[in-house]
C-alpha cells in the first residue's frame, strides 16, 4: 500500500531489505511523503545540504515538528533510528494530523507494564511509546519494547501505514 503510494521504495528496484536498519533521514522522507506535506526548502542543519537527496525531505519534517535535529545545528542524517526514535517520531506525525497523543504519565507506565523492558525506554519517549501501542500503531504481540534498538524497514512501514489508517489517511 505504502510503495504503490510511492512513500516507500525499496533498497533497488527488486529489494526491499524488511530487515535492513533506517536512517533518520529515510524515515523523514517517508513520514513526508506519507502525510503530503509540502516541501520546505530552508536549510536548517549543516550536515544536509542543499546537494543531498533528503535535503527537502529533513527540512520539512523538522519544519512541521516531527524530527528534530541531535543538536541545534546538525540532524545526523544517516544515523540509525531506534525504535524509541521512532515511536516519537510516529507520535509527532499522528499529532499533526489531528490524533490525541497525549497521555498522562501514569497511563503510560501502565500500558508499558507489561512488556519486560519497558523501564530502559528513556523518559521522552515513555508517552509516544504508549500511545503507539495504544492505538495499535505498534503491534504489542511482543514480550520486548527494545526502545534503544535498531527499528527495521518494515516495522516502519508497518508504524507508519498502522498511524496512517488510524488518522484516517489511507
Amino acid at each position: 500500500a505504502l510503495a504503490s503510494r510511492n512513500i516507500i521504495n525499496g533498497k533497488s528496484d527488486s529489494v526491499f531489505e524488511p530487515d535492513a536498519t533506517m536512517t533518520r533521514a529515510e524515515f523523514a522522507t517517508i513520514v513526508v511523503k506519507g502525510l503530503g506535506l509540502p516541501a520546505r526548502d530552508n536549510a536548517l542543519f549543516y550536515d544536509v545540504t542543499v546537494s543531498d537527496w533528503f535535503f527537502g525531505f529533513v527540512n520539512t519534517a523538522c519544519t512541521y515538528g516531527i524530527v528534530k535535529g541531535v543538536s541545534e545545528t546538525a540532524f545526523e542524517p544517516n544515523g540509525i533510528i531506534t525504535r524509541e526514535e521512532a515511536a516519537v517520531m510516529i507520535a509527532r506525525a499522528a499529532k499533526l494530523c489531528g490524533m490525541d497523543t497525549e497521555m498522562a504519565a501514569f497511563e503510560s507506565r501502565d500500558i508499558l507494564a507489561e512488556f519486560l523492558d519497558y523501564v530502559k525506554a528513556s523518559d521522552w519517549a515513555v508517552g509516544s511509546l504508549a500511545f503507539c501501542y495504544d492505538t495499535g500503531i505498534i503491534s504489542d504481540g511482543v514480550m520486548e519494547i527494545k526502545p534503544k534498538g535498531a527499528v527495521f524497514r518494515a516495522e516502519i512501514a508497518q508504524m507508519l501505514f498502522n498511524m496512517l489508517h488510524a488518522a484516517e489517511l489511507l
